[in-house]
């Protein structure tokens, strides 16, 4: 179906995390099934406590199975909210073993077969980690069915340059590249990004907000933001959405981490519209046009 043709009905989602999806009611069973400490609840305040429960709840994913259960359970969230098509990144450095892939394979496979969703892969890199995890992270990005891309996340304090070798393979092999960069960390993390990496499209990049120069490379490159309000707002961020995009810099609404923020799609984009003033239609729109993936 072409991009003409697509409804706001049908809705596509390019940000959000696999490990944030999992239901808090499903983090405890998953932990008590594999002899796991009972996961925090999903309380926080700021990007750090954010990542230690994120980190916690992550390793709850042990077995294919419980990938794949994960995996169906929000695929029957997004069949509620009218997704068709959802780009999902997952972070193997949070997973010992390659066991579970295959369950990424079965529930991507489920979910299309039971709900008629197409869901594409991002695979993480991370910023500052080990290189063989890296290393580990392009290798499953290179051989798993429905990878369309890889991600970057991680301490934005640390440069992502020693990555752009990895970056560059996974490009050289027709996968996209979606870095965090800006979400905490300032401007310059989001000029890397951009000049470094090569990203036609950034996680978060608010940081950029202030920065008039990184402002202007955002336009002339016509790299996307894919950008998650309330997500932002429970870790005390309120950039000006707006402002991007009376720049001109396209952006795209997602629900980043929907379990723990929590959130849906459709919120997000009633939160974009009335209260930062941004069009639903156009959102949605820059959603289908700036996927990695090439929904039929």
């Amino acid at each position: 179906m072409s991009d003409a043709r697509l409804t706001t009905q049908q809705l596509a989602e390019l940000h959000l995390h696999l490990e944030g999806t999992i239901g808090r009611e499903t983090a405890l069973i998953l932990s008590a099934q594999n002899g796991l400490p009972e996961p925090p609840p999903y309380e926080y305040s700021d990007l750090a406590g954010f990542l230690a429960v994120y980190g916690q709840v992550s390793r709850c994913m042990v077995t294919s199975q419980d990938f794949e259960r994960v995996i169906f359970e929000h695929g029957e969230a997004m069949a509620s909210q009218h997704i068709t098509y959802a780009e999902i990144s997952f972070n193997p450095s949070l997973h010992a073993a390659d066991g579970w892939i295959d369950g990424v394979v079965r529930g991507r496979a489920s979910v299309a077969r039971e709900f008629g969703i197409e869901i594409s892969w991002l695979v993480e890199l991370v910023r500052g980690g080990a290189a063989a995890d890296n290393e580990r992270a392009l290798d499953i990005a290179l051989t798993t069915e429905g990878v369309v891309g890889v991600g970057l996340v991680g301490d934005e304090s640390i440069s992502a340059a020693p990555l752009a070798g990895l970056v560059e393979r996974a490009r050289a092999a027709g996968l996209g590249f979606m870095p965090h960069a800006g979400q905490v960390g300032g401007p310059e993390v989001v000029r890397e990004a951009v000049e470094v990496l090569g990203a036609t499209r950034v996680a978060h990049g608010v940081g950029a907000e202030h920065d008039t120069e990184v402002l202007r490379l955002l336009v002339d490159r016509g790299v996307c933001l894919c950008v998650c309000p309330s997500s932002n707002e429970r870790i005390g961020l309120k950039p000006n959405f707006r402002k991007f995009a009376d720049l001109g810099i396209p952006l795209v609404v997602n629900t980043d981490d929907p379990a723990m923020v929590p959130t849906t799609l459709q919120r997000e984009l009633a939160v974009a519209e009335t209260s930062h003033g941004l069009n639903r239609g156009a959102l949605t729109a820059a959603a289908w046009r700036h996927r990695f993936g090439r929904h039929p």
